[in-house]
């Protein structure tokens, strides 16, 4: 049965999303769920057949919060590795109807949330004109938002997997129009957002309780070809490595300010390049290339320190195989400055 929600009821559901989504938004984990990527795979699944299995594993993996990472939770593993494997035989019978994805990969992957969720994900890729990104966290969010204005009703209780999807995208698309002077640009993308941290936001409160909330990237991803910057000249950045990535990311950044700070401290350069950052969403990967980029590793001389034995610190940190991967953490008082050759006079 269709959703309907009165005139009133979508004013006082989009009350509530401006009374709470500061607060939610900005604990969305932005590096796991990085926009790119996504855009990137829903331009190639429109042609199924030439999708090969690093892709698909790629996709999936984003979709549980594991891009770039290998520690992926075992029901997940275990769903994707299915459909890998299923990925030739479901193409040979595919069609471009949202019926038959979410029948074909509900009957072959079952019922629970990670299957809901890992099902949901392909319909949003093969068809995303159709269907909203969609998971649990986000039904969740509608749910209790529906209950707080007195609709529990019309409450999804994820048992029909198409009938689910279908329910939170007339939601979706109901409740857009009345938040996008709230949410301002991106409206689409951050009402998803603002969705998921409000069913998930039990955890994520936990989790901003113990840490301080992640910034979301100001640079998201680098194209070494078409980046330029006014105030830097980026072709004097010669190598291509994560640590070289992350330093034109903070150039590019620092180029977005009104003006340019004469020295930061490394607290300031994590918040300007946080994980997520030109495309780096591994913490692993992330944590080696930030403190690579501050020392002088392959003749790096991005950084010119108050503390000049800091460099070698963390030179020495980044050529060990047991480095300290929190070194950059602890040490986040240290002031630096750009070095003035990067500078355009």
């Amino acid at each position: 049965m269709p959703l309907q929600l009165t005139d009133a009821k979508k004013k006082s559901l989009a009350a509530l999303v401006k009374t709470h989504h500061e607060q939610h938004i900005s604990r969305f984990p932005f590096a796991k769920y990085t926009i790119e990527p996504l855009e990137i795979w829903k331009k190639q699944f429109t042609d199924p057949a030439a999708i090969e299995a690093h892709t698909l594993r790629s996709a999936l993996s984003w979709s549980c919060g594991k891009w770039q990472q290998q520690s992926i939770p075992y029901p997940y593993k275990k769903l994707h590795l299915t459909v890998i494997s299923h990925w030739k035989n479901f193409v040979e019978q595919y069609k471009f109807e949202l019926s038959s994805v979410i029948a074909y990969w509900t009957d072959l992957l079952g019922t629970g949330e990670c299957a809901f969720n890992t099902v949901a994900f392909l319909a949003h890729l093969l068809c995303p004109d159709q269907v909203e990104l969609t998971d649990t966290r986000r039904i969740k969010g509608m749910n209790d938002l529906l209950t707080e204005v007195e609709l529990s009703d019309e409450c999804l209780e994820l048992e029909d997997v198409a009938a689910s999807v279908e329910k939170y995208c007339d939601f979706y698309h109901q409740l857009l129009p009345k938040t996008q002077s709230i949410l301002g640009d991106q409206a689409s993308v951050k009402l998803g957002r603002f969705l998921f941290a409000y069913g998930y936001r039990d955890v994520l409160s936990k989790i901003a309780e113990n840490s301080p909330n992640q910034p979301e990237p100001i640079i998201t991803a680098l194209d070494w070809e078409t980046a330029s910057s006014q105030r830097f000249n980026l072709n004097l950045i010669t190598e291509r490595a994560n640590a070289d990535r992350l330093f034109a990311c903070l150039l590019l950044a620092l180029d977005k300010q009104s003006e340019m700070p004469e020295e930061m401290t490394i607290q300031d350069i994590m918040n300007l390049i946080p994980l997520g950052s030109g495309g780096i969403s591994n913490p692993g990967s992330y944590n080696y290339a930030f403190i690579a980029m501050l020392g002088k590793q392959k003749g790096r001389d991005y950084f010119l320190f108050d503390e000049p034995a800091m460099a070698e610190s963390f030179t020495q940190q980044a050529n060990q195989s047991t480095r300290d991967m929190s070194f950059h953490k602890k040490n986040v008082d240290i002031v630096v400055k750009i070095n003035p050759r990067y500078c355009i006079d």
